[in-house]
């Protein structure tokens, strides 16, 4: 009985071994990518700083919820923080919401760059980072949309 013990956790502990050696060069990739996109998110957060543009809503638009962070992309590490919000029937077409933000944001530090939409760019450096200001619409929900910063290109 000993000796199949003495065997069990012989093969038990080469699994181990095995497993943690084919495993480490995915463990050290999710390290790096949580350590870069910390480092973005920080940028992110610097460019909403002194004026959290996030923050701001155009008249009859109400938050639907707190701020989203994601940072889904392994290979380039994109960091983004967004909010969403739902305008009230008849309170604006996309292309008001957009220019709200759009001049809140040139009024406060960001600047448009050629680019994006048939607007331009607005953008802002901030943390060694160029962060980007972006507002989608949901095409299927009437007037929802999100409003983000982001590393992500124009």
């Amino acid at each position: 009985m000993n000796k199949v013990l003495k065997r069990s956790l012989t093969t038990a502990a080469v699994v181990l071994v095995l497993g943690g050696v084919a495993a480490s060069p995915f463990l050290a990739e999710i390290v790096e990518h949580e350590r870069v996109c910390g480092s973005l998110y920080g940028s992110v957060e610097a460019a909403l700083e002194p004026f959290d543009v996030l923050a701001a809503a155009p008249s009859g638009a109400v938050a639907q919820g707190g701020r989203e962070r994601s940072c889904t992309d392994t290979d380039d590490h994109h960091a983004s923080v967004g909010r969403s919000y739902r305008l009230a029937s008849g309170q604006g077409s996309a292309g008001q919401v957009e220019s709200f933000y759009h001049d809140l944001a040139l009024r406060n530090g960001w600047r448009r760059v050629p680019g994006g939409g048939d607007d331009g760019c607005v953008v802002k450096e901030a943390g060694g980072a160029e962060v980007s200001l972006d507002v989608r619409f949901d095409p299927e929900a009437a007037g929802v949309y999100a409003v983000s910063a982001s590393t992500w290109p124009c």
